[in-house]
């Protein structure tokens, strides 16, 4: 299914990131690509639509497999990139997303790439130097940072293997002597007996007394009290997994399930108030993107009546969200680019710089109302509304409605006409998508020969 992603990517005049576009190109093209976007500023790659953006289609399953291959044994250190399959003007195509490096320079096949005009090229040795001189420019601190109080042994080593096993199973890990701890010693996490702030964030068995911020909160407001009463208090505190894990498993248990409708399906849906994936991706996002660096911080989730609110410390970048609610294409802006890289490998970020899309969309398809983000004194705020999107006709539909014979089939020709064909083609097209949606008609047959009834 085209979600439309690709589309309004290619359809932006400016973006922080070059986009590339290929008919069709060999893995070595792509690989060498992709480490001159790590070098540099990031970008997307689009393998299956030619210069003029117009959809070809390759076998995206077999050359997405390929390239993710490529990327993991031929690029060092290893690199947080998306390579997915997607649909584009109904052709199956490879989106390739590549945030800017975290740990620059990076090399392909022993050899670094950076661009010169649009072609990825050798780097001289006066680029290698500049490269190297401001590769400290990408790493976070606070990740890197050794913790005074952690040791081996507060580890968990089955929730390592678990990671290492699934980096393995989705060819984004090469098999190590050493297991996970190669790609956390390449990442600069772990470092002989030194234990990093990230690697505690991420595996630490009890992170009470060596990262204190790694909590979360759960509150469940009052309906008609004032803002400070609440229902229930609930903490949830461990490292990064588990907190993800035990706060779905919250939701799953303690939300209401509802009944609703989902666009262009038929039939009936049972599901939570809220659904599920939208909250998987809401509080993964939470916990990968906050910032660590205040102890006395947390996520705190506050479910009301009529919404629930996420709210992480970190402002939200610039760029990202028009309004409150429109998403912008964007590239994926991480404040935590090291452990990002490691739930990527676990299969817990699919789709980087594209997780509020994802969210806002679900939500859309649920006819619900938009999700909100907003920024304030360096936290965001993420709202997710119950309750459903009020849509209402517009007066064309109603003078139609009003006038036209309600045992009378119609067709898209026959509603322009109605007009005297003073609605042009899309204008009706949009109308009559609305009235499917509202209830107001049936929709029969397909094609060239659809028609359509009143309700």
């Amino acid at each position: 299914m085209d979600n439309g992603f690709i589309k309004a990517l290619l359809s932006q005049p400016h973006l922080p990131s070059p986009v590339f576009c290929y008919a069709e190109a060999t893995v070595e093209t792509i690989a060498r690509k992709v480490c001159a976007c790590l070098n540099e500023a990031g970008g997307w790659i689009v393998v299956g639509v030619d210069s003029d953006h117009r959809g070809v289609g390759i076998d995206a399953a077999a050359f997405a497999q390929q390239v993710q291959e490529e990327i993991t044994r031929g690029i060092m250190p290893l690199p947080l990139v998306y390579v997915q399959q997607e649909v584009y003007e109904d052709k199956d195509v490879v989106l390739i997303t590549i945030p800017k490096g975290s740990l620059t320079p990076y090399t392909y096949q022993a050899r670094y790439y950076v661009f010169e005009g649009e072609e990825a090229t050798v780097a001289t040795s006066d680029y290698l130097a500049r490269l190297l001189r401001n590769s400290s420019v990408t790493h976070s601190d606070w990740e890197r940072l050794n913790n005074l109080y952690a040791s081996e042994d507060d580890l968990d080593e089955e929730q390592m293997g678990k990671v290492y096993d699934r980096g393995l199973a989705l060819g984004r890990l090469s098999e190590s002597a050493n297991g996970l701890r190669g790609l956390l010693s390449e990442l600069q996490l772990l470092r002989s007996t030194e234990i990093a702030n990230g690697t505690v964030a991420l595996f630490a068995r009890d992170t009470k007394g060596l990262l204190p911020q790694c909590r979360l909160r759960i509150q469940v407001m009052s309906k008609g009290k004032t803002a400070d009463e609440y229902d229930d208090l609930y903490f949830i505190e461990g490292n990064v997994f588990d907190v993800q894990k035990k706060t779905i498993a919250y939701f799953k248990e303690r939300l209401p399930r509802v009944a609703y409708f989902f666009k262009d399906r038929t039939g009936r849906y049972n599901d939570f108030e809220y659904p599920i994936d939208v909250l998987d991706e809401a509080i993964s996002n939470a916990l990968i993107h906050r910032d660590y660096t205040d102890i006395s911080d947390e996520v705190t989730v506050f479910i009301y009546a009529d919404r629930l609110e996420i709210t992480n410390s970190g402002a939200l970048p610039e760029k990202l969200v028009s309004g409150k609610s429109k998403v912008l294409p964007h590239g994926s802006v991480l404040r935590n680019p090291l452990m990002a890289e490691v739930f990527y490998v676990a299969g817990e970020m699919e789709k980087t710089g594209r997780g509020m899309l994802l969210i806002s969309n679900t939500m859309k398809e649920a006819g619900r109302k938009l999700p909100e983000w907003t920024s304030a004194h360096g936290r965001t705020t993420l709202r997710i509304y119950s309750q459903k999107e009020m849509v209402e006709p517009n007066g064309r539909i109603l003078d139609f409605m009003g006038r036209w014979h309600r045992e009378k089939e119609f067709t898209k020709a026959d509603y322009m006409g109605f007009f005297e064909k003073n609605v042009s083609r899309i204008t009706a097209l949009n109308d009559l998508q609305l009235m499917l949606e509202l209830g107001m008609c049936q929709k029969l047959g397909q094609g060239p020969s659809t028609r359509y009834k009143l309700v």
